[in-house]
């Protein structure tokens, strides 16, 4: 059974403004190299826009400790995406009339489809950190759809297949899923990638409840008790969280007093549960999630650096939506370190095939679909009163491009 809640709306907005240079904006060859950061800086999902900034920001003070980028300073400029395609293009054009036409972040899928297809008119580079869905950048040979969009981190197939796989490997006897989500475009679409590619890889998937909420809805008792109520056994049921942030924190906290956890055999989710988990206080229940990012995925000194400086900037550690700004920042730097130039034209007649460093190790993206080589990290956490940050990793596995 599937229940739908509420829907988002999707639609197209018109770009009516136009980008004006700055004597220090990221669009001229004089004085400082300014980059906006776009992310839901305020709200309910206000934690990862804070991790966009806070990415972003360790990425900018390594950058200007060596030298800066052509011998030129780097600053940041923050505009609040809001929740809605509305204030997301709003913000977009904000920045853009401040004079900085070289922005990155945002969060949403919804609101990076509707203004990506508006920034060549407002001559605004846009750098995805945070919108995961497909068809934001070209696949399989496919061209990118949007010239100035281009994304660093994971795009929900490679993503959400990664982490089917692994489930489907380690959990063959689970085979009555219940899905919970909200009801948009990416939380729908990485569930059907999820069943889909489980099925592929030879578990017989029967989908049970399907529910799927208006984003920014957190009352889910209702859906809890539902959920701990149905009929099944433990052995062989599955539960598919399609929520993110705040939410996945509001879900997962209601259940606890229904100990819902233990009605299933493996819970999964896509996208940063680890900045989710900790804030449960040592009583995060196992989770299988997969995004870009763990802090314990890479070994490298670059990774490294990151990990420290963001710790000290923060008291944490850093977490995919704040890897995926700090890569966004040296896709940048990189692009404009070619171009020879902050300029907006140039810039992006660099970004296509630029490659650039990364925790990871070096990184390209691509130059006919616009889409980063990003690996995929799948993690198996838990809560644990005793462990750093409350939040035990249990397990790690790091899937390259194409595996």
């Amino acid at each position: 059974m599937r229940t739908v809640v509420a829907t988002v709306s999707v639609g197209l907005l018109a770009a009516t403004a136009a980008a004006c240079g700055g004597s220090d904006a990221g669009g001229s060859d004089s004085g400082e190299i300014t980059l906006g950061v776009l992310g839901p800086i305020s709200g309910a999902q206000a934690q990862i826009g804070q991790n966009q900034v806070a990415g972003a920001e360790v990425a900018v003070a390594q950058i200007n400790a060596q030298g800066g980028i052509n011998g030129r300073k780097v600053k940041l400029v923050t505009q609040d995406e809001g929740a809605s395609p509305e204030t997301a293009a709003a913000a977009i054009r904000k920045v853009a009339n401040d004079g900085v036409p070289l922005q990155l972040g945002m969060l949403s899928s919804a609101n990076c489809l509707a203004t990506a297809p508006t920034l060549p008119k407002l001559k605004v580079v846009m750098v995805g950190a945070g919108c995961t869905n497909d068809g934001l950048t070209g696949s399989d040979g496919k061209d990118a759809p949007h010239p100035n969009f281009f994304r660093v981190g994971n795009a929900d197939s490679p993503m959400v297949t990664s982490l089917a796989k692994v489930i489907a490997q380690k959990f063959p006897g689970v085979t009555d899923y219940d899905a919970f989500g909200y009801n948009y475009v990416t939380g729908t679409s990485q569930w059907k990638i999820f069943q889909e590619t489980v099925k592929q890889n030879g578990v017989a998937l029967r989908p049970r409840k399907e529910t799927f909420v208006a984003l920014g809805e957190q009352n889910f008792k209702p859906y809890v008790q539902a959920l701990a109520s149905a009929p099944g056994d433990p052995k062989t049921r599955g539960l598919y969280l399609g929520t993110y942030g705040a939410g996945t924190a509001s879900f997962l906290q209601q259940a606890q007093d229904l100990n819902l956890a233990s009605k299933y055999a493996v819970i999964v989710q896509p996208g940063g549960y680890y900045p989710v988990a900790r804030t449960l206080g040592g009583r995060a229940p196992q989770v299988w999630n997969a995004y870009d990012y763990s802090y314990a995925a890479f070994d490298s000194e670059m990774n490294d650096a990151f990990v420290k400086d963001f710790e000290a900037k923060t008291g944490k550690k850093p977490v995919s939506w704040s890897y995926d700004a700090y890569l966004a920042v040296y896709a940048y730097k990189a692009a404009i370190e070619k171009a020879g130039s902050a300029e907006y034209d140039k810039v992006l007649k660099a970004l296509p095939g630029i490659e650039f460093d990364s925790p990871a190790g070096k990184l390209t993206i691509d130059a006919k679909t616009h889409q980063a080589d990003t690996p995929v990290v799948v993690t198996f956490s838990v809560g644990d009163p005793s462990a750093s940050e409350t939040v035990k990793i249990l397990e790690t596995q790091l899937v390259k491009p194409g595996a």
